[in-house]
């Protein structure tokens, strides 16, 4: 069975597809969620805010975290939300890993 995992990564989407060897198949969603309205958008501003805690101005590149507890505690409960609504949506041909954990380690600006 294919695995969908969540990971966030530089100007990446953010849903990973896998084979059942866990050979990468595509950074996409499941071609019949392409374009959901609920999941599509969701996972696409969640990228948006992720690429946003890079400083990436050609000569720079660094990480420079949330703008606030505030702001990251409303971006983690988007992407649960997103993940809860993308585990109801899919079909037998796909399991997801759940890997939510790795969220604790994005700090808020010092």
């Amino acid at each position: 069975m294919k695995k969908i995992k969540i990971k966030l990564e530089f100007r990446c989407f953010p849903v990973w597809i896998y084979s059942e060897n866990d050979e990468l198949i595509e950074n996409d969603l499941p071609p019949y969620l392409v374009g959901d309205k609920d999941i599509d958008f969701k996972f696409a501003h969640i990228q948006e805010i992720y690429d946003g805690l890079y400083l990436d101005d050609g000569t720079e590149f660094k990480y420079i975290g949330f703008d606030g507890e505030k702001k990251r505690e409303a971006f983690f409960r988007e992407l649960l939300s997103a993940i809860k609504i993308l585990k109801n949506k899919l079909n037998d041909e796909y399991i997801m890993e759940d890997n939510a954990d790795f969220l604790k380690f994005f700090p808020t600006r010092k």
